[in-house]
């Protein structure tokens, strides 16, 4: 006989091993929705190529575009693109049902938790940053340097005198007011307003998430002649698909189909199309 404890554990393993199969049992009013208008509405980031790019060239309309197109096929549904620019117009949007999945490049974190429920993240960012070289010591004369000296934000730490700009209220705003407690931290509303305050030599450092910071490398090349990036990882930022809080059916499905883009490669095929190459960039 198994003591009454052991009992107790077992029973709530089982019921932990069986939540998927009752999930499945049950059906989801965000598919029904979805299948009766056989149109699946996806909000997007207006403002963050190449998650969403604004008049695309052919073939690259946006990473979360495409996951979008590849998720509308798997339910043999249309599609319906909404660019948006806030995190709030994300929520409200997916609270009335005018949408039913934000795909935005959106980190998950606890606080934007009270407003929706986010799906496993399909893509892995950290803070990130371009450091104006001439902020850094110089590399010793006379040596060949094997060991790249500045490899994640947290190599910065003894490095005085370094500013920072960065999106307000985003995570990156947050890691730096915990990393950096002491340093100059200005925050603007918009990434390309903190971006510019660095090329305008007002701060010495502007960090964005990863893969924005890849972004920007793959448009103009040019900027590693005098802006080092700083790309190591420092801490996790899941970048996950957001959904309305009513339907853990649908956050299931949604769940079972990034890890199918994962297996299959599909989701590296993404990463490599759009931050390995510059074709999605459009000319001037």
């Amino acid at each position: 006989m198994f003591p009454n404890y052991l009992r107790i554990v077992w029973k709530i393993l089982v019921a932990f091993l069986f939540v998927p199969t009752l999930l499945m049992g049950q059906s989801s009013p965000t598919l029904e929705k979805i299948k009766k208008t056989k149109t699946l509405t996806v909000s997007v980031n207006e403002f963050y190529d190449p998650f969403y790019i604004e008049n695309p060239n052919e073939e690259f309309p946006g990473l979360d575009v495409e996951l979008a197109q590849e998720y509308a096929k798997f339910l043999d549904v249309d599609l319906k693109i909404i660019p948006l620019r806030t995190f709030d117009q994300h929520a409200r949007m997916l609270e009335k049902g005018d949408s039913q999945i934000a795909m935005a490049g959106i980190s998950s974190s606890i606080n934007r938790f009270r407003d929706v429920y986010f799906t496993d993240p399909y893509l892995i960012s950290t803070p990130s940053a371009l450091v104006n070289r001439t902020a850094l010591p110089p590399e010793p004369e006379g040596q060949i340097v094997t060991v790249q000296l500045f490899r994640n934000l947290n190599d910065l730490t003894n490095i005085t005198g370094i500013s920072y700009s960065v999106l307000a209220n985003s995570s990156n705003h947050q890691f730096l007011r915990e990393a950096f407690p002491k340093a100059q931290v200005f925050s603007y509303f918009t990434n390309e307003a903190a971006l510019n305050e660095l090329k305008k030599n007002n701060v010495n450092a502007f960090v964005a998430d990863s893969f924005y910071i890849q972004a920007l490398l793959q448009k103009d090349s040019s900027l590693r002649a005098n802006y080092l990036p700083i790309l190591g990882v420092v801490q996790e930022d899941h970048i996950s698909m957001a959904i309305a809080k009513r339907d853990i059916e649908f956050l299931y499905n949604l769940n079972f189909f990034i890890k199918e883009l994962k297996r299959t490669g599909k989701i590296q095929q993404l990463i490599n199309k759009y931050f390995k190459s510059n074709k999605w960039v459009k000319k001037e």
